[in-house]
């Protein structure tokens, strides 16, 4: 299906059907590709429901984790548990993975079963996967979708939505497949402003999207950016000093939310640190419309780790006085892919609205939402 074809009804049909069902995992034993952080994970949650892991699949072989071989795809044990009719499990899940080709590999090794991230999710609590939840849980009631999907000015955003939606019912890793990573906050065709930028960067990890805007050719009038990790701050601080850039910059060790708080926060210096009532540590809070009451912004970035919602509440009266151009992430939770939209529409009804993809599994799916006429 291409952009020019996809329709409201693609969309209806899709979402009337039930979700794919997902066979358990019983007690068949399982193989993990990937042991990273998630394969870690995604071994002590089976482990601890009595599954036995027989064995994880790495490009890079590490020692045995918790008794259970780590091997490369060509190492003849996996062969051996594919012929077993082990089960496959998917336990890589980031931006930068493209999952099909490690689905395709797996199939190729003789793995007649091979479960992805997101259908794994249907059977078990996997800890933080953003958007990630029952598949219910991730696709919007029709009335909402259908005001996103005509509420979209272009084709491409509809197609986006369309595979957003399929992947979230289907859990097949041939959807949201059109990835840009080399545009994100700038991408061709969505009428941003390049001159004479005056930029809000909610989230603004080690200064890579003040640097990539300013590679691109952007120039800036003024600059407020907030990072609330100390690692990520510095490292911020840095590349922001090192642009020699011309403008008023205001940078801020501060996060984005309704109002002016103390949160926990979990952090280490990541791109994914965040607000977490777990947190081993506070950070400082801060709404624009009371840190920054007379701050006109004509670009605006959120990209919060799941704070988007409280941001743009505490940025309501800025909004609406500014009317600025915004770029909002949208795969945080759940919910955000369609309650987001509704909230920037709320403060800047006369935007156009667009969708863009600019990460695998999902991740770093933006809105943007630019002022007509831009």
């Amino acid at each position: 299906m291409t952009s020019e074809q996809v329709t409201w009804d693609d969309c209806q049909q899709l979402l009337s059907n039930a979700p794919r069902a997902v066979a358990p995992l019983d007690s068949q034993a399982v193989v993990l590709y990937g042991a990273g952080g998630k394969g870690r994970e995604c071994l002590g949650m089976l482990q601890a429901a009595g599954i036995r892991v027989r064995a994880m699949i790495d490009q890079k072989p590490s020692a045995d984790i918790e008794g259970v071989p780590v091997c490369l795809p060509e190492d003849p044990l996996v062969r051996r548990l594919a012929v077993e009719e082990c089960i496959a499990v998917v336990s890589v899940f980031n931006f930068n993975v493209d999952p099909l080709p490690v689905h395709c590999l797996l199939a190729s090794l003789g793995f007649n079963r091979v479960v992805g991230m997101a259908a794994l999710r249907q059977l078990f609590p996997v800890p933080k996967t953003f958007w990630l939840s029952d598949s219910d849980e991730m696709t919007p009631p029709p009335g909402a979708a259908e005001w996103l999907f005509h509420r979209l000015v272009d084709g491409q955003s509809r197609q986006l939505f369309y595979e957003a939606l399929a992947l979230r019912r289907t859990f097949e890793p041939s959807w949201l497949r059109c990835v840009n990573q080399l545009d994100q906050y700038l991408p061709a065709g969505i009428p941003l402003p390049r001159q004479g930028l005056r930029f809000l960067d909610g989230g603004a990890f080690n200064g890579d999207t003040i640097h990539s805007l300013q590679k691109s050719g952007c120039t800036f009038d003024a600059i407020a950016a907030f990072e609330p990790d100390p690692a990520n701050f510095l490292s911020m601080q840095k590349s922001v000093s090192d642009s020699r850039l011309k403008c008023e910059t205001l940078l801020w060790p501060c996060g984005l939310d309704s109002t002016t708080r103390q949160l926990r926060f979990r952090s280490g210096g990541v791109a994914s640190s965040g607000i977490d009532s777990d947190g081993e540590s506070f950070i400082q809070t801060v709404a624009i419309d009371q840190a920054m009451p007379h701050f006109r912004p004509n670009y605006v970035k959120l990209d919060i780790e799941g704070a988007e919602s409280a941001a743009i509440s505490g940025m309501r009266e800025m909004l609406i006085q500014s009317q600025p151009n915004m770029a909002v992430c949208v795969y945080h939770c759940p919910r955000d892919l369609w309650e987001l939209p509704q909230a920037v529409d709320e403060l800047l009804p006369e935007h156009k609205f667009y969708l863009r993809s600019h990460g695998w599994n999902g991740f770093d799916l933006v809105l943007y939402a630019c002022r007509s006429g831009a």
